[in-house]
């Protein structure tokens, strides 16, 4: 999606919507265009708390190589297996996740 253009558009659409009538709106209508100010963007403490994860996270050094081979491994050999009681669960705690709950 192209936001570049999502302000100025929306500056034209209420210039438009209030310029509906008399030639006094028009003189307005020109001088509001050319005083229209850049949007402002506040950063909240969560921004800042979301930063700091990413960088912890990203200096965390996490080794699961062991357990992927054996992962593998049982899968190769077929004796991995599923415990469809877990999936389940985890299934469920994922929705309630995304529903909010």
């Amino acid at each position: 999606m192209d936001i570049k253009s999502v302000n100025q558009n929306l500056v034209n659409n209420r210039l438009n919507d209030s310029g509906n009538g008399s030639p006094k709106n028009a003189g307005a209508q020109n001088a509001s265009q050319s005083n229209v100010s850049a949007d402002k963007v506040t950063l909240t403490d969560v921004s800042t708390q979301v930063q700091t994860l990413e960088k912890q996270a990203a200096a965390s050094t996490v080794d699961n190589s062991a357990k992927i081979e054996e992962l593998k491994a049982a899968i190769k050999d077929g004796t991995y297996q599923v415990d469809a009681e877990k999936v389940a669960n985890k299934l469920i705690q994922t929705e309630a996740l995304f529903a909010g709950n």
